[in-house]
């Protein structure tokens, strides 16, 4: 996506196709977690080869709805919420033969008279999915391997004795910390929030361990285990489970 760097860096709409895709904001967390569902399924993991070799937009037309999720319906909805000039999304009744088959039974979708295929559609899911941070599955690890990671994190999270707060609990933090108002935050692209967030926690990890150290009290054996708190922090997203408390204790003299 280094294409999109200059636009995703700066929270500007990214063109694509006669389309301004727009990142979505803080106080639409709620209607992105909800309707980006539509991007974020398993597909390659279900053990049928018919469904493997369909593009995910075949899949999303044929399939989905069976489980009982409106999934179209949510990727309407999400269309609506990231193409905020084109008002067609304002009607729900408009979206009606929007989604179309060709007469090879293959998959499309119009808007404003332009015609996007499969192609263009797996475009348009990284586009938004990189815009807002959604986790897109990692067809590059075995989905049994993915669960085990999961599994992973989830055990390491309960011994360690960490709940995550929730979105709410985030924004109330991120006011707290710096002294923004909530007005403020709710205008936040929610790229920019979660990654405020995240430099916030390093940055209170960061000076815990440096006064720790500095005051002599206690040493650690790895100096490199104090990352100063501007270092990238990007990072993948089971990284984390390698790292044992156990190894994180033996650090410390």
């Amino acid at each position: 996506m280094a294409q999109y760097d200059n636009y995703i860096i700066f929270d500007i709409p990214v063109p694509y196709k006669g389309l301004n895709i727009y990142p979505v904001r803080v106080k639409d967390y709620g209607k992105l977690n909800s309707f980006s569902q539509c991007l974020t399924v398993d597909k390659n993991s279900i053990p049928d080869a018919r469904i493997i070799s369909m593009t995910y937009l075949e899949y999303l037309f044929k399939e989905l709805d069976k489980d009982g999720t409106p999934y179209l319906f949510f990727l309407d909805l999400l269309f609506g919420l990231v193409l905020q000039e084109d008002k067609s999304f304002s009607d729900t009744s408009d979206s009606i033969g929007r989604y179309r088959f060709d007469e090879k039974g293959k998959p499309f979708f119009v808007i404003n008279k332009v015609t996007y295929d499969s192609n263009d559609f797996e475009e348009i899911r990284k586009i938004i999915s990189e815009q807002n941070l959604i986790d897109l599955p990692d067809e590059n690890i075995q989905k049994e391997v993915r669960d085990a990671l999961e599994s992973a994190k989830a055990y390491k999270a309960k011994i360690s004795g960490t709940k995550s707060g929730s979105f709410e609990d985030y924004i109330i933090s991120l006011a707290v910390s710096t002294g923004w108002s909530y007005e403020i935050i709710y205008q936040m692209t929610v790229r920019k929030f979660i990654k405020s967030i995240r430099r916030m926690d390093n940055l209170i990890h960061y000076k815990i361990y440096l006064a720790s150290s500095m005051s002599g009290m206690v040493e650690f054996k790895d100096k490199s285990f104090i990352i100063h708190w501007l270092s990238d922090l990007e990072e993948g997203k089971y990284d984390d489970v390698s790292l044992g408390l156990n190894q994180v204790q033996d650090k410390i003299i």
